[in-house]
This record gives structure tokens, C-alpha cells and sequence, in this order.
């Protein structure tokens, strides 16, 4: 089993800098930094989100589709004064095609400094069966 194999490119996951539909016109979506590693019983998936929040995270699995949106806030203090803005709002998404062979009850997440990890259990290889005939 290779990681090409699980992770399979999708004409969705290219589509990554276009608006979000959540309410918020003008923000875009920009994709994060990310690695595969196949490890012996899971796969990890490590995407870099800086300035993301647990509570501005969602992931969610459709129709083998993983996905993965962080907005991005930033926090400025009322007594401060903005003369002007030099970066512009935006959110983090990341969308996977996740193959055959991974557990999809038992993926999980974690968010650390900025660090979204995500581990994709393998299924067990499916072995053959063999039938008593009567």
C-alpha cells in the first residue's frame, strides 16, 4: 500500500483559493502547508496553520473527502489605532481524497502551536475467506 494509493488527487482539493461561503465574502481560502508519513499501523497527516484556533477549526469526512478549514483571526486591541492593513483576512483549507484503506470511524485530530495533526488509521488488509460448501 503507498500513500498515492490513499491519498488520491482530487479536482475538488486543487480548487483551494476561492471564496468562503460561510458569511464571509471576503475571505479566502488559502491551502496550508501539509506532509504525509506512512507509519506502520496509520498515517499522519501534519498541516501548518498559524493563527488558528481550536474553536475557528472544523474537519469533517464526506464521500471520502476530508476536509479541514481554520479561519484565521486576529486579535487588536481596542486601544489600538489601524492606519492601515497589509495582510489580508483569509482561511486555511485543506481538502484530501482518502482512500479504501483507511479507517474513517477512527480518525482523529489535534491542534498544538499552530500544528493541525491528523491520524488515519489502515484498515487491516482484507484477507480471503474460505467457504464450507454443504
Amino acid at each position: 500500500m503507498t500513500i498515492m494509493n490513499v491519498f488520491k488527487p482530487s479536482a475538488l482539493a486543487a480548487n483551494s483559493r476561492n471564496q468562503c461561503s460561510a458569511g464571509d465574502e471576503n475571505l479566502a481560502y488559502v491551502q496550508p502547508r501539509y506532509d504525509i508519513a506512512d507509519q506502520a499501523e496509520s498515517f499522519l497527516v501534519s498541516a501548518d496553520l498559524p493563527g488558528v484556533a481550536k474553536q475557528d477549526l472544523g474537519i469533517t469526512l464526506h464521500d471520502g473527502l476530508l476536509e479541514a478549514i481554520g479561519k484565521r483571526s486576529r486579535q487588536i486591541s481596542k486601544e489600538w489605532k489601524a492606519l492601515g492593513e497589509e495582510k489580508e483576512a483569509f482561511a486555511y483549507r485543506l481538502r484530501l481524497m482518502v482512500g479504501d484503506q483507511v479507517e474513517e470511524k477512527n480518525i482523529s485530530a489535534d491542534l498544538k502551536n499552530g500544528v493541525l495533526s491528523l491520524t488515519l488509521p489502515k484498515e487491516e488488509e482484507k484477507k480471503p475467506r474460505k467457504i464450507a460448501i454443504n
